[in-house]
């Protein structure tokens, strides 16, 4: 099939979380499982791409009213024996600092999503199945449902939209939604969620389908407390929603040929894990022999991360040392600056990102604290396991559908310090068996979440798309 994805991140190029890392990872294994893969990208002024993009020229897209040109730039990716495609899409509101954060953001990446059939028809790409992945990209299936004038040569594909985390909309007034993507004027009041325009919501509702990126996350989003408004939304979707669990890139994550590690180690041999765990003691001054409790983490109420510190005097009775690192709310940057200050020998880290620091931490570290108020599927307790560390997290989201309790982790319920706490006692009683840990790391590291099944997943729902398609002389409604 030919599959074009529409993405505000992809990593290496861009990042800010999780959806560069999906959309990074997916369209790869799916390229080298046969596809012709086509991945649009804004060209932002941070762009990290070596070498840069092919320049193609540049493209006329009606938005607003009239026309706005928009540069295009494509770079190859290998993917196995296949090959992604990147397209990038230059103009002057993705020359900026940053990637979001801006007043004008929902008209930022609504000519974004309007400029995509004109690029794929400038490529010659003619999709089969257009994926657009959270709100930046989400007004595409309203295009390819009502808007007039969409290049030939683009066609009406199935489309798909994927929520990695539904408390991010893109709010914008109703009637400018319809203006900008040159949209019936009718629909401003079909695409509005309680009287505002909404662009995730607009999304959902044009959608062929749509998912998100596990199955626990696709049934809490019907909770107001996790669904951030859209829950009667979801509810309305009915089986046109699913839960797709996202994957692990196992060879970018792969402790047997790591760089940033003190020693390789793999779930056949775990010896190196002790040097790596003596490492990261050394590297932040922390009392030798007791278990280390990390943390890799955005410092956001999602994460949790308050419960952290309120935990962090009975973490610390209990036996842990704690390893941090992290960004974000700047209260909670403050609260790890003190924790490092006030427990010398037990507790450090750094406040930032660190690629290289993260990977020392997972391989390092006895257990890995996932304390998230809400997870939609979760990569670091993925790649603790995959490291042989333990996740001590909370049970909500993909990780109660990639933590065994027990068996490759430890969980708990309410989104509450005393939680957290028991549940890391339980895992420091265990720890304290050698037999019992050993099985339960062992387990852990076994554990295998790579891309092919997800690839499958996407690819039966691919597949349902088309067949439900009418005949080419049938037309399409």
């Amino acid at each position: 099939m030919q599959l074009l994805h529409a993405t505000a991140e992809a990593a290496p190029f861009a990042k800010t979380g999780g959806l560069a890392d999906v959309l990074g990872a997916l369209p790869t294994a799916q390229a080298a499982a046969g596809h012709a893969v086509l991945v649009v990208h804004p060209w932002y002024a941070t762009l990290r791409a070596d070498p840069a993009p092919y320049w193609i020229g540049d493209v006329a897209v009606p938005f607003d009213g009239g026309e706005v040109t928009v540069g295009v730039g494509t770079l190859d990716v290998p993917a196995g024996d296949g090959v992604v495609r990147f397209a990038f899409v230059g103009h002057d509101d993705f020359r900026r600092d940053a990637l979001y954060g801006y007043p004008d953001d929902a008209r930022r990446f609504a000519l974004f999503a309007r400029a995509i059939p004109e690029v794929a028809a400038r490529l010659g790409f003619v999709p089969d199945v257009v994926h657009v992945h959270d709100w930046h990209a989400a007004l595409v299936p309203a295009l390819v449902r009502h808007a007039a004038h969409l290049p030939t040569v683009f066609g009406r594909p199935a489309t798909v939209v994927t929520v990695h985390n539904a408390q991010y909309q893109g709010h914008a007034d109703a009637a400018d939604v319809v203006r900008w993507g040159r949209l019936p004027g009718a629909l401003a009041a079909d695409l509005a969620l309680r009287g505002r325009g909404n662009l995730l919501h607009a999304g959902l509702v044009t959608a062929d389908r749509a998912t998100t990126v596990s199955p626990t996350y696709a049934h809490e989003l019907l909770d107001p407390a996790i669904g951030y408004g859209l829950e009667g939304t979801f509810a309305a979707l009915g089986d046109r929603l699913s839960g797709i669990l996202n994957g692990l890139d196992d060879v970018a994550f792969d402790p047997a040929h790591d760089p940033a590690l003190a020693a390789p180690f793999d779930a056949d041999d775990l010896t190196g894990k002790a040097r790596c765990t003596s490492a990261l003691e050394s590297e932040f001054g922390l009392e030798a022999g007791r278990p280390i409790l990390g943390v890799v983490s955005r410092f956001a109420d999602q994460k949790g991360i308050d419960l952290l510190f309120g935990a962090l005097p009975d973490l610390l009775e209990q036996g842990w040392n704690l390893v941090v690192l992290g960004a974000g709310a700047p209260d909670l940057e403050a609260a790890a600056a003190r924790a490092f200050a006030d427990h010398p020998g037990r507790v450090g880290g750094r406040v930032g990102y660190d690629d290289g620091l993260a990977r020392r931490i997972y391989a390092g570290a006895d257990a890995l604290a996932v304390p998230s108020r809400f997870e939609p599927c979760g990569l670091a307790q993925l790649i603790a396991m995959r490291y042989a560390t333990v996740p001590v997290a909370r049970a909500t989201g993909g990780l109660a559908d990639t933590i065994d309790d027990g068996r490759t982790g430890f969980l708990f319920g309410p989104a509450t310090v005393v939680g957290l706490v028991e549940a890391a006692d339980r895992a420091r009683r265990t720890h304290a068996d050698r037999l019992a840990w050993s099985a339960l790391r062992s387990a852990a590291a076994r554990e295998r979440f790579g891309w092919a099944r997800a690839v499958a997943s996407y690819d039966a729902l691919y597949l349902a798309l088309q067949a439900e398609r009418p005949s080419p002389q049938g037309g399409r409604p």
